[in-house]
């Protein structure tokens, strides 16, 4: 396969839990095939604790690298020779990939995939924290009389 970019020769790398992830030595771009992109999401093997604090920082220059490309600048699918589609990767992520409507495979330009996995974790984050101060919420207005206990 070669790169969307600059026709460079994708190198098969190992990633987390050894999922194949082909890189552009070049541009260090990375293409993921269909369902690898879930698969990094669903695993943690990268401590990115200490980055976690400068994410919005780092997340709106991934967003400028992004909306950098014009709408005429498609990619072609390194996978399946199909079009390559920029969209925003998840919701509220302000992370735009490149996914080809065709195969379902994943372009992710240099410094995406580490956006993403921030992106993520802080998402998991979030979600336990709203949670446990759901049931805190609970618990207390149960404690105060508010809401009956049965």
């Amino acid at each position: 396969m070669k790169c969307p970019h600059d026709g460079t020769e994708l190198t098969a790398n190992s990633y987390e839990a050894e999922i194949q992830v082909d890189t552009c030595l070049q541009c260090g771009g990375s293409w993921l095939d269909k369902g690898e992109l879930e698969k990094v999401q669903e695993t943690i093997e990268n401590d990115y604790r200490a980055e976690l604090n400068a994410m919005p920082n780092s997340m709106v220059e991934a967003y400028k690298a992004a909306r950098g490309r014009g709408p005429g600048d498609e990619l072609e699918c390194p996978s399946c020779d199909g079009k390559l589609h920029q969209k925003e990767h998840g919701f509220c992520s302000q992370i735009y990939i490149d996914v080809c409507t065709a195969c379902r495979g994943v372009w992710l330009d240099d410094g995406e995939l580490k956006q993403l996995e921030l992106f993520f974790e802080r998402s998991k984050l979030d979600t336990k924290e709203l949670r446990q101060g759901f049931w805190a919420s609970l618990r207390d207005l149960v404690l105060h009389g508010v809401i009956p206990p049965d």
